[in-house]
């Protein structure tokens, strides 16, 4: 059975939560620590990856400032997203052995976490062709890729960085959050995309715990099974 630490942050701050995630990406890379999972939520933030842009905001900054929201460009891959309470924020700090070293199918693999994870709760996600997260359709079918987009939301964006073979950044997971700061700006880059959550799909609120527990069951067994395709 493989090992992977948990750490449960509750709600904190981005930056700080940045700098101490970045101190545990260290370690791991160093062998101080073994494969860890952070699980937190963020107060109001939009994040800007290295293939982002500013111009991917539609409003100007001294609104986001009276709405209280931060922007802040960080090393991630990606462009800009939203990042607030009820949202779901996972960071794995996990080391890739030489072996497995394929950046492109472990994200693969944390997608079909989230898709796993909303399955289990009966919203139907699915991954899309040529497009990164997690989104939900409104046909009910067993398929979970779809070949192109057609109308589908985004419940879940990923923004992976890697030093050393080991990631950092990860997986934000709409749950209870509230979606308007997301008409803010262009999803990820992506101008007519929309934003959805766990709870607006599924019309009621959402246990925070229990999406928090299913997703540990299932990003543990993926990153076991991914560590046995060692050849």
């Amino acid at each position: 059975m493989t090992k992977l630490n948990v750490i449960n942050w509750g709600l904190r701050n981005y930056t700080e939560a940045l700098d101490e995630q970045r101190h545990l990406r260290q370690l791991r890379s160093e062998n101080k620590i073994g494969d860890t999972l952070i699980l937190t939520q963020h107060n109001p933030v939009m994040t800007i990856g290295r293939s982002g842009s500013e111009e991917n905001i539609k409003v100007n900054r001294t609104f986001l400032a009276e709405k209280e929201i931060d922007v802040v460009d960080v090393e991630r891959g990606g462009d800009i997203t939203y990042h607030g309470p009820g949202q779901l924020i996972a960071y794995p700090i996990f080391h890739l052995p030489p072996e497995v070293r394929d950046v492109k199918k472990f994200i693969r693999a944390i997608e079909q976490v989230v898709v796993k994870t909303c399955r289990e709760f009966g919203a139907e996600a699915v991954t899309i062709e040529g497009l990164t997260g997690v989104w939900i359709s409104d046909r009910k079918s067993e398929q979970q890729h779809l070949d192109e987009w057609s109308g589908e939301k985004k419940i879940s964006s990923l923004g992976l960085a890697f030093k050393r073979w080991t990631s950092y950044h990860g997986v934000s997971f709409n749950i209870n959050l509230d979606l308007t700061p997301f008409s803010y700006i262009h999803l990820c880059g992506l101008h007519g995309k929309e934003a959805t959550s766990l709870s607006k799909v599924l019309g009621r609120e959402i246990s925070f715990e229990k999406v928090e527990c299913i997703f540990i069951k299932y990003i543990t067994k993926m990153w076991e099974e991914f560590l046995n395709t060692k050849k």
